[in-house]
């Protein structure tokens, strides 16, 4: 069964690797790299703020550990058919799944690295010791994120709600002292905490394991819903075949498509307009990045930082939102219309320019309120509004026009 679960491995990773190349696009990542670039500058203005031995440094890197501790669920790759076909091979799963968890650790450490690395300069000021303890720190993480991943195993088998949340909260309280002790005593106690927690896991569990079924239904749902989650993060960037985009009837939105004069003029400027406010895809998308833009704006105090981003999430919300041109090419009736083709290009054209210039008011009153200075924060509303316009007038066309190429 452990082969069973490589082969399976195999074909998702080429899936997820068919869809990597859209995500890690050249825009998604500059825009990571001006906001770790703010979000690094910003964090080490702050740490040079604080005085030595800052006394909240370490509840903060406590609370932010135990959180990233919560990344990553075990991916089982299990499938509907499974509880038919597989079922016989219950008495092997164990090495599929111990196959599944050992798969499941690499991207939480990786991320555990990655934050446990940010969060040690806090660390540092907070406890005066040597960046060379980071070692102990992550072999920490390390083995409790094992622990963690060890109980989620746990949960697949057929076990009641109540005691896996005993279970849970076990693991909850004692990763809580061994990153407590760890901090507060010294870095060496962390890891030996760990150890013993991870130990006491998995001879008991394993045990326990033994006395009971595999919940298949349990198995395949959670492994849909950890599917669905990142199959919704790779929707913001391109179409996903397993998302299907829903429509709600959002009454309340019915002011705005009456300001539409239903003339021959207005026919796609309606249904392009009547398709965003009722559909998920395109109108989830563009509240999502302007929710993020805003977050990001509003702790932004540098002037050149904060107009780099606001441009970059203009743009990226700007070209997120072309691809509607195509929304109803596969509709026989559209080709039907008795109106000019050009009035698709226009009618695009001009949802955009509204869609952006509210995206643009909006980080405006963000970056009013974060900047200290007036007069810049006045520049960077003149400057988004100008990019606007250069956004709808220029790029917009040619991008369509590359589209029907």
């Amino acid at each position: 069964m452990s082969g069973f679960f490589g082969i399976r491995l195999a074909r998702h990773l080429k899936k997820m690797m068919k869809y990597m190349r859209y995500v890690f696009n050249d825009h998604f990542i500059l825009v990571c790299v001006f906001l770790l670039g703010g979000l690094g500058f910003y964090y080490s203005q702050v740490l040079k703020t604080l005085p030595e031995n800052f006394v909240w440094g370490r509840p903060i890197i406590l609370v932010l550990w135990l959180v990233l501790l919560q990344i990553g669920r075990i991916a089982t790759l299990a499938e509907e058919a499974d509880k038919v076909f597989i079922l016989p091979k219950e008495p092997e799963m164990n090495s599929y799944l111990n196959r599944s968890m050992r798969y499941s650790f690499w991207l939480p450490l990786v991320m555990l690295f990655l934050m446990g690395g940010m969060s040690m300069p806090l660390v540092v000021v907070s406890t005066g010791w040597a960046f060379s303890t980071f070692s102990y720190f992550i072999v920490m993480l390390g083995i409790l994120k094992v622990s963690h991943l060890r109980l989620q195993k746990y949960e697949l088998y057929q076990v009641s709600s109540k005691e896996y949340y005993q279970w849970f909260v076990l693991w909850l309280v004692t990763s809580l002292v061994a990153i407590a002790l760890s901090l507060y005593v010294a870095p060496i106690v962390g890891p030996l905490v760990a150890i013993v927690q991870a130990l006491f896991f998995f001879l008991v569990l394993n045990k326990k394991e033994q006395n009971v079924s595999l919940d298949w239904e349990r198995m395949v749902q959670k492994e849909k819903n950890r599917l669905h989650r990142i199959y919704q993060f790779i929707h913001l960037f391109t179409d996903v075949p397993e998302i299907s985009s829903s429509v709600k009837r959002r009454k309340f939105l019915d002011p705005l498509l009456s300001k539409i004069k239903k003339t021959t003029q207005n026919t796609y400027l309606y249904l392009y307009a009547r398709s965003f406010l009722r559909g998920s895809e395109y109108s989830g998308l563009f509240v999502r990045l302007v929710l993020v833009g805003g977050v990001v704006l509003f702790f932004l105090e540098e002037f050149w930082i904060s107009m780099g981003v606001s441009v970059l999430f203009i743009y990226l919300i700007g070209f997120q939102l072309i691809p509607i041109y195509t929304q109803f090419d596969y509709m026989v009736m559209t080709h039907l219309y008795p109106v000019a083709n050009g009035q698709k290009k226009q009618a695009v054209s001009k949802l955009v320019t509204i869609l952006l210039f509210v995206a643009a008011a909006l980080f405006s009153v963000f970056v009013l309120i974060a900047l200290p200075d007036v007069k810049e924060g006045l520049l960077v509303v003149l400057v988004l509004a100008v990019e606007v316009i250069l956004f709808a007038k220029f790029y917009v066309p040619y991008r369509l026009k590359k589209m029907e190429a």
